[in-house]
């Protein structure tokens, strides 16, 4: 079990009962593509090309990637091949500009096995204080040959990483900390993915089709968004990620939560968008809630953007059976924790499950499976639709939506 900053204390846990599940109509998607900005560089040294828009779904389809990276495959100004070894990676990341890197710099892995160190608060970084994030571009480091041709061998964690993005390294734990402006994108973990702030603020700390394919039975949380004492995490983005349920294990006490928010320290500016998450034992989101003392209190807090949430017992209903070994789950809880009333936002989204009471900002084209949301649940501007109707819901419709992202699926979008 990986370490954490503030296990739970802070978090208010609220008890449902199963509630009655839905089939509502499917939100049409936008016409046109989700599309972002780009940064322009000097004018004196040639861009690199960066991704500008994305395909709209509920999970991983190829299409999402940081706006401020190049693409892969595209043309940069410099190719940097390493070893299969932290240390060279750190050495071609410390070696350039940042007038190269504006031009485009790929660093290119070759096959084999990075080292793991650990992934707690206390273990050993793999990389510690390289980049510099002052580029109007970030570096792109990732797989020569591609998907699959690296891993990381054991839990790492990256400590003080800036401007750079990691794609399609595969790992069993990887724990990002006080990473501003740094990229994790369209690689699998097998147990977990966090990102916290230890020291400062920490800003665009991001996940791109981050997956955890398969479900399991354990007490850690799959997914971390965290902040420790005097520190702050905002301005994040998970963007076509997917997390399978993690099931308890019959006669442990753990709660455990898909996506927990949590922390002493401030955390707050989540965008959860075109996303997956089947819930975990308690819920699917666990918001937590504001500190007093965040200077940033009145701003978005979390936005819930064209993407799925689900109990678990909604999980076992669709895709994923209880296993062997594993509790069966009493409640029907998608949403626990308050988060900051009147600072929630939702658009095109599902919450199959219950929600902690608490207000939102603006709700629109968004539907629940909890009969109570319209009231306890209320927003500024529009509101939860709720469906009876949603009973129905099985496999077909969650198969018609979120492909289930087997190693021959990632494979065919990651390559």
């Amino acid at each position: 079990m990986t370490d954490r900053i503030s296990r739970r204390t802070l978090l208010a846990s609220a008890a449902f009962i199963v509630p009655t599940f839905i089939a509502p109509h499917v939100p049409l998607d936008p016409t046109e593509p989700l599309t972002r900005r780009t940064t322009s560089g000097p004018a004196s040294v040639p861009e690199a090309t960066a991704a500008v828009a994305a395909v709209r779904s509920y999970g991983p389809n190829g299409t999402h990637w940081p706006a401020n990276t190049p693409t892969l495959g595209s043309q940069v100004g410099k190719v940097i091949d390493v070893a299969c070894d932290w240390a060279a990676i750190g050495k071609a990341i410390a070696s350039v500009t940042d007038a190269q890197i504006s031009a485009g710099v790929h660093i290119r892995i070759a096959p084999g096995t990075l080292k793991g160190f650990g992934s707690s608060s206390g273990s050993t970084p793999a990389l510690k204080g390289f980049g510099r994030g002052t580029a109007t571009k970030n570096i792109l480091v990732s797989p020569k040959d591609g998907w699959g041709s690296v891993t990381i061998g054991d839990d790492v964690r990256l400590t003080n990483v800036k401007g750079v993005t990691f794609a399609r390294i595969n790992g069993r734990s990887v724990l990002l900390t006080d990473c501003s402006r740094t990229n994790w994108a369209h690689a699998k973990v097998s147990v977990n993915f966090r990102m916290t702030a230890s020291s400062g603020i920490v800003r665009q700390c991001n996940a791109y089709e981050v997956v955890m394919a398969d479900a399991k039975v354990d007490i850690s949380d799959p997914l971390g968004y965290a902040a420790g004492s005097n520190a702050k995490i905002t301005d994040s983005v998970w963007e076509g990620c997917y997390c399978a349920p993690v099931f308890r294990p019959e006669g442990a006490s753990d709660h455990i939560d898909t996506l927990q928010m949590y922390g002493n320290g401030a955390y707050r500016g989540l965008t959860i968008r075109d996303s997956t998450l089947f819930g975990a034992l308690n819920s699917a989101l666990q918001l937590g809630g504001p500190k007093p003392e965040d200077p940033e209190l009145g701003t978005p807090f979390l936005t819930l953007d064209h993407s799925i949430l689900t109990a678990q017992v909604v999980a076992i209903q669709a895709r994923y059976p209880l296993p062997a070994g594993a509790y069966a789950p009493k409640l029907g809880q998608a949403i626990n924790g308050s988060g900051e009333s009147g600072q929630l936002f939702a658009k095109d989204s599902y919450v199959f499950g219950s929600m902690y009471t608490t207000q939102w900002g603006t709700v629109e084209n968004s539907f629940v499976a909890y009969s109570k949301a319209p009231a306890n649940n209320k927003a500024v501007t529009g509101a939860w639709v709720y469906d009876p109707a949603m009973a129905t819901v099985g496999a077909a419709w969650f198969d018609a939506r979120t492909p289930t992202p087997t190693d021959a699926y990632l494979r065919s979008i990651w390559t």
